[in-house]
Order: C-alpha cells, then structure tokens, then sequence
C-alpha cells in the first residue's frame, strides 16, 4: 500500500525549482498530471494526493487540515533544500496555507511564492453552504452544479459511489475549516480567482491582512473551476514561474 503523501509524476535530480501543488475537494494528484508538458525542465512538479482515493483508496480519509498538514509535512520538509513553489486550488488553497503557517512556526524554509487560487480567505467562516452530509442524490445534484467531477463520474456506473466517500470528506473538511493563525507571514503570494466564479475581487483581497508583502491579485476567465481550462493554466504556470526568479537561480527561461 502506497502511503505517500506527495506525488513526483517525473523525477528530476537537475531541478533547480520543486513546484508543490494541492489539489481542490474531490481532486487527486492526478489534476496536476498534465501540468507537465508546459512546465520547463529546470521545474519538478510534485502533487499532494490524499489517503482515500487513488493508490491510497484502502487509507482512512482526513478528517480536519491538521491531519492534512501533519501528514504532509515529512515529505514536504525533505523538499526543501532547493528553492520551491506552493498552488493550491480551493480546498488546496486553504490547505497550502496550513501548510505554509506550519513550516514558519517550525523556521524552516518559506516557499519563494505562493499562489492561493479560488478560495476566500483563511480566516473566513460559512465559506461555502454546507453539503458534505446531503443524501446522495442532493449531494451528487451540488458536485454537478459545481462543474468540476468530470461527466464520465457521472456517468459510470459504480465510479459515483466509489468516488463519494472522499469526496464527501474532502467537503466536510473544508466546510469546517477557519484558520487560528492571526499573525502574517514574508512570502510573496498571487491570489487568483474566476470572474464568473461567486468570489468577487474585494473578497480576494481579504488575503492580504495575512503577509507583510503585497499579494497579486489576477482573474482568469471561468467559474470556480477555471483551472481546467488550458490558457488559465499557462496564466497559473506564467505567474508561478516569474516569480521563481530563475534569474537569480542562475538559469535561463524558455520564451
């Protein structure tokens, strides 16, 4: 049994830059498996993937953020001896953020930047109406309003109720989750969202009570799951990668 926390799809020994993705409720690492044909050679990708689904499908599924951050945490901490990059979408943002409070209160090496996608800020409580315990139908009826499972979950029969235990979980995690962090922290941060998504640009704003740095703030056309489209994930990779400062790394970009 497979109880890797983080996924590395493409192992590069040469890497000079580690990009640390965490996907959104009801995501795998497998959402960022197609990153890699934009992203260059001096970057690895490595991908959260949570107990419960996929190769951990026989794992219990978390049950807050703390069991999220803690269990991330010794993967993450051996990452860190080269510079590295946290993206987190929705639920993954939220979940960076943990993370990101968990490795300064522990002094260990901050990300070079951090980009927080489709989410209100941490400190944030009702973020979303709860359906994490829906009956099934009412609760498949939400996922579909959401438009981010694929149709062909839909649509298999048995890959619905195979899926819905952890994305049930997923949902309640973040249904409950508001952070106790009150101070802020030295990262330089993007904070990104889809302009027919229901978060407005005053609400992203709301990130920036959290670091000493002024945040970015970019909107991608699209709903809450603008991500998926391709030219939103150049725009996420664009802004993720200038702000690597490959030149400061001593590395030349591709055009």
């Amino acid at each position: 049994m497979n109880t890797q926390w983080l996924t590395c799809y493409r192992v590069n020994p040469n890497a000079k830059v580690r990009l640390i993705c965490f996907p959104y409720a009801g995501g795998s690492a497998s959402v960022f498996h197609s990153w890699l044909k934009w992203l260059p050679n001096w970057v690895e990708l490595h991908a959260v993937q949570l107990p419960g689904r996929a190769e951990r499908i026989m794992e219990p599924h978390i049950k807050n953020m703390r069991e999220y951050t803690l269990g991330i945490k010794a993967e993450l901490i051996a990452l860190t001896d080269k510079p590295y990059l946290f993206f987190g979408h929705s639920m993954g943002a939220l979940a960076a953020f943990e993370t990101l409070v968990m490795m300064d209160e522990m002094r260990l090496p901050l990300p070079r930047h951090c980009m927080f996608s489709a989410a209100l800020a941490p400190d944030r409580s009702r973020r979303m109406r709860p359906i994490s315990d829906l009956p099934d139908v009412a609760f498949i009826d939400e996922l579909k309003k959401l438009n981010g499972t694929p149709e062909k979950v839909f649509d298999t029969p048995g890959l619905m109720e195979f899926c819905l235990p952890y994305i049930r979980a997923d949902f309640s995690v973040v249904e409950q989750f508001k952070t106790a962090f009150l101070g802020q922290l030295p990262v330089s941060s993007t904070v990104i969202y889809g302009t027919s998504d229901k978060m407005s640009k005053h609400d992203m704003q709301e990130w920036q009570s959290f670091f000493t740095q002024n945040i970015r703030l970019v909107a991608c056309e699209g709903d809450h799951f603008f991500i998926h489209n391709e030219k939103n994930i150049k725009i996420v990779l664009k802004d993720l990668l200038v702000a690597a400062s490959p030149a400061e790394l001593n590395l030349r970009t591709e055009a």
